[in-house]
């Protein structure tokens, strides 16, 4: 690592109790150490009645579960009008700046991630993250009151050639435990560009390094029937805990547009470090300030 780079991290973790907290979490690799420290934190967060239902369950089980009846098939046209000819930016490629997705997208680009406060604002977003059936299995499978770190939407693109990335199989280290909701925003086939996610694999011991992995590597890992490839038309929506082995493949021939609401524990150094907008009063019915408090101010 460049001793510039180490010196910008550095001043970070002075700075940011977050960068903190992640390295720290990072540097367990232990799962079942991860586990316990996961059973820590939760304790000393707000007390909150923990939920038991199906989808938590599952969740907690399989490390994915699909939910139903989440968001409308309008209200789902509307977020993909939202994001579409969005600022977005590849980070990959910061100097590339900022640019419209997905038409405008440079050619090199293969996964274009839209503005965060474009994010925050998006038509349903914050409904959709706040919905019951999620907050409830969330919160049983963090067993605590969640906190709402990251809001984000991006375009993969079909760019060929090699995976960039997390077009790799890989594990998110996003903290001691921790969930995401994916929503796709186009129709997903296996030409655009289907997430992947190893079944079971949150609670296995193989393949721990903090790395990407070969297909070849998760293969021989796990057997057939835990590795899935989800397809589905817009609308379609799912739960999953990233510590599972996953990637996104890179589409062959149609663009694919995700959005995403990462739940955790702590605060993620992702989020933003104030809240980027103020919710107005009529839209507080059922959201949590605590749960919204990085992305929304309820003053």
């Amino acid at each position: 690592m460049a001793l510039l780079q180490k010196a910008k991290l550095a001043s970070r973790a002075l700075f940011d109790s977050r960068y903190r907290y992640l390295y720290r979490q990072r540097a367990q690799t232990d799962r079942r150490a991860r586990a316990a420290r996961a059973e820590e934190v939760a304790r000393a967060l707000p007390q909150v009645a923990v939920p038991s239902t199906p989808q938590g369950d599952e969740l907690a089980d399989s490390g994915i579960v699909f939910l139903q009846d989440l968001i409308s098939a309008d209200a789902v046209a509307e977020m993909r009008k939202w994001f579409t000819d969005a600022p977005a930016q590849d980070p990959h490629r910061p100097a590339l700046g900022t640019f419209e997705a997905p038409d405008q997208v440079p050619a090199q680009t293969h996964v274009a991630y839209i503005d965060a406060a474009h994010v925050a604002s998006a038509p349903h977003g914050l409904e959709l993250a706040n919905h019951p059936s999620v907050i409830a299995a969330v919160t049983q499978f963090l067993g605590a009151k969640p906190t709402i770190s990251y809001m984000t939407a991006w375009w993969s693109m079909p760019r060929g050639g090699a995976a960039e990335g997390p077009e790799n199989y890989h594990r998110d280290w996003d903290d001691y435990r921790f969930v995401k909701l994916f929503l796709y925003l186009t129709d997903v086939d296996e030409n655009s560009g289907p997430h992947a996610f190893v079944r079971g694999s949150h609670e296995s011991d193989r393949l721990m390094e903090r790395r990407r992995f070969t297909d070849a590597e998760v293969e021989a890992a796990f057997p057939a029937e835990n590795r899935m490839t989800i397809t589905g038309p817009a609308g379609s929506n799912f739960l999953e805990t990233t510590f599972g082995v996953h990637r996104g493949i890179p589409p062959v021939s149609n663009r694919r547009l995700i959005f995403q609401v990462l739940y955790t524990l702590s605060p993620h150094i992702s989020g933003p470090l104030q809240p980027v907008m103020r919710l107005d009063p009529e839209r507080r019915e059922g959201v949590d300030p605590y749960t919204n408090r990085i992305y929304y101010r309820f003053d």
